[in-house]
């Protein structure tokens, strides 16, 4: 690995940890001081009073909500969900997820929407003149009917509508997404004797708090996906941004909207949980998010949950005519195959941005792992399966590895005659790429080959940072002293340093980065290269700081067999054996081809560049067809094809007088 390779694979290393940085910490360089973060707070708070002024009704609307309503309670419950429907709005005041609890060694189940000042999922909204937001239907529904697993709810506004709210929770014997699914149907019946225009009725898609693991809320967003792709309203724009160095910044939005024909589905989500709607026979056209101030116990800087709305275009109802809105909806873990057996692309709620490609496979292989760890070790089963992926994916990279290998060994075998080289056009950077590439060429060694690991290793690392952000599997996983994968590795009970908690796997991981840059046979290494090499260990501790510890694991494993590697890397150096290429290779065609061009420029002549542009056009152009008329007349030469001079005494030779 000569300079050019190593500084290429740096660079891309850092424009990969980059990105990461710049996607977990977008809103970085904000909230430097606790008045800040209370000054924030307290924005965030008058900005939420804002919002909720706008969608409460004024007291003579038909659609006002009652204040007194004594609020009861019909569940629903299978091993999955409890879900807990309400007739304040006929809707769902929460849903108990089971499976998955709310605090790691805690008893209390993870509910969804169970947040104070959130709006019953499910519950509907409508636009009335004046409004900037669409405003809530809370009123006492009726209980029409109900089953263990069903329930039927009516709200009749006298004179005007008559709506008919039904739940159904789904049954399914595997293990797909209908455990965690309600089928839906609304009807709003116009009960009035004139047409009733209802312009465009809204459905809550419900709220979801921060995690601790999800610092700067990227992953806190309503997604709606219109067929093709899935757009996403951020909880980033409801708090305020100092940007990049200044650049960038923004102030904190109440709300935030986006119009989009054909919408399939909608959903709000948070890092590990999801609830999705897809209507049956309708595509929404509008989606709508807000936050809502929580007090999230660990999280320094998100302080507001989010909620969701989803618009659909409405029909102007002639007396005695119903708008049906039949759907299902979700709520439940953000896991890739469950979300996959809904059948229309639900899974893009993982959000895994560019690398999805590299994620999906990597999730369903992890899982698919997990199912045969979790028989030997249940309890770190994850941290394992980790492991064993990182061993499979090293495995299959080892063909291009090998290639690594070989041409560092190759060019070790270099590093006197380039040392020699460098002594001998000290004064000539330019001459000494040129002999170099030369040198190179003439070996058959590509200086670039070191780089073809490097470049498959970034989209597997970025893909599996996104698929490790995202999976509700490693949420609470152990792993050895890791209490939680999806978190920094943070061992309770040793002391912090200047305020920040101690993380012992990246530092572990930058131990191993630097025996592994020790360790592996760099040719040519001067000044630059060496402290470049000598500050990448640094640099990862402190990008791997803040990541998650599965991340960091994967990181840690991939570097030891490095380790590995460049063990054997250096005891198979000694039997590399040499040919020079009889036949010149593409760096020496290609130095050829400078040099000729060189040659070319210098022949022309000062008075060449005194001539207009569209002259040395001309000049370069003849000079072309010329090269291109002796390269092919060269070729041809020896053949059949070989263009022959007129023999002079030929039978066109003219005859001689004869005397």
């Amino acid at each position: 690995m000569d300079k050019k390779n190593t500084i290429i694979g740096v660079l891309l290393l850092l424009v990969a940890f980059w990105l990461m940085f710049t996607s977990s910490t977008n809103q970085a360089a904000k909230q430097q001081s606790q008045e800040r973060v209370a000054s924030a707070r307290q924005a965030a708070n008058q900005e939420q009073g804002a919002v909720q002024k706008a969608i409460d009704l004024p007291s003579d609307s038909p659609f006002a909500e009652d204040k007194n309503i004594e609020e009861k309670f019909v569940v629903l419950k299978n091993d999955c969900v409890a879900v807990h429907l309400t007739n304040k709005g006929g809707a769902i005041a929460k849903v108990d997820l089971l499976k998955f609890k709310n605090e790691q060694g805690g008893e209390e189940a993870f509910s969804f929407n169970a947040i104070e000042g959130a709006l019953p999922a499910m519950s509907l909204a409508v636009f009335e003149k004046g409004s900037n937001m669409p405003r809530p239907v809370i009123k006492d529904y009726a209980l029409v009917s109900s089953t263990p697993d069903s329930a039927v709810y009516e709200l009749t506004v006298p004179g005007m509508v008559k709506i008919t709210r039904t739940y159904v929770l789904m049954k399914s014997d595997k293990d797909d997404y209908k455990p965690y699914t309600l089928d839906t149907k609304t009807s709003i019946e116009n009960i009035s004797g004139a047409p009733l225009d209802l312009k465009e009725v809204f459905l809550v898609l419900g709220t979801v708090p921060p995690t601790a693991s999800d610092v700067w809320g990227n992953n806190l967003a309503l997604t709606l996906y219109d067929g093709e792709k899935a757009h996403f309203l951020r909880s980033t724009e409801f708090v305020d941004s100092d940007g990049f160095i200044g650049i960038g910044s923004s102030k904190a939005k109440p709300y935030s909207s986006m119009i989009l024909e054909n919408t399939a589905w909608g959903a709000i989500k948070n890092q590990f949980f999801a609830s999705v709607f897809t209507p049956t026979d309708r595509h929404a056209n509008s989606g709508i998010a807000y936050p809502i101030v929580v007090d999230a116990a660990g999280q320094k800087y998100m302080k507001n949950a989010v909620a969701g709305l989803m618009g659909f275009q409405a029909d102007t109802l002639e007396p005695g005519q119903s708008w049906n809105l039949d759907g299902t909806f979700y709520t439940g873990p953000k896991e890739l195959d469950r979300l996959f057996s809904m059948g229309n692309y639900q899974e893009e709620v993982m959000d895994y941005g560019w690398f999805g490609f590299v994620s999906r496979p990597l999730s369903r292989l992890m899982g698919w792992i997990h199912s045969w760890v979790a028989v030997v070790s249940p309890n770190w089963g994850w941290g394992w399966s980790i492991i064993i992926l990182t061993i499979i994916v090293r495995g299959l990279m080892w063909p291009l590895t090998s290639i690594q290998i070989k041409s560092s060994q190759r060019m070790a075998k270099l590093a006197k005659p380039i040392k020699e080289l460098k002594a001998k056009y000290k004064d000539d950077p330019r001459r000494v790429q040129q002999e170099t590439m030369k040198l190179y060429s003439e070996y058959g060694i590509n200086p670039l080959a070191g780089c073809f690991p490097v470049l498959i290793q970034i989209p597997i690392f970025i893909g599996l940072y996104y698929m490790l952000q995202t999976s509700a599997e490693i949420r609470f996983a152990h792993f050895l002293w890791i209490k939680d994968l999806s978190l920094p590795d943070t061992i309770a009970g040793l002391p912090t340093i200047f305020g920040m908690p101690i993380h012992l796997l990246p530092i572990l991981n930058a131990i191993v980065t630097f025996t592994q840059m020790h360790i592996t046979p760099m040719p040519n290494v001067d000044k630059t290269q060496a402290w470049m090499m000598k500050l990448m260990p640094l640099i990862m501790l402190l990008f791997f700081y803040t990541f998650p510890s599965g991340l960091v694991l994967y990181w840690l494993m991939q570097s030891l067999i490095g380790i590995l590697q460049a063990i054997i890397t250096r005891r198979g150096i000694d039997r590399v054996q040499f040919k020079k290429k009889t036949k010149p290779g593409f760096f020496q065609k290609m130095q050829m081809a400078m040099e000729q061009a060189q040659a070319a420029q210098a022949s022309r002549g000062p008075e060449f560049e005194k001539l207009p542009l569209r002259e040395k056009m001309k000049i370069i152009q003849a000079e072309n067809r010329q090269a291109k008329a002796k390269m092919k007349e060269d070729r041809l030469k020896g053949t059949m094809y070989e263009k022959r001079k007129k023999n002079p005494g030929g039978r066109n030779t003219p005859k001689k007088d004869r005397k």
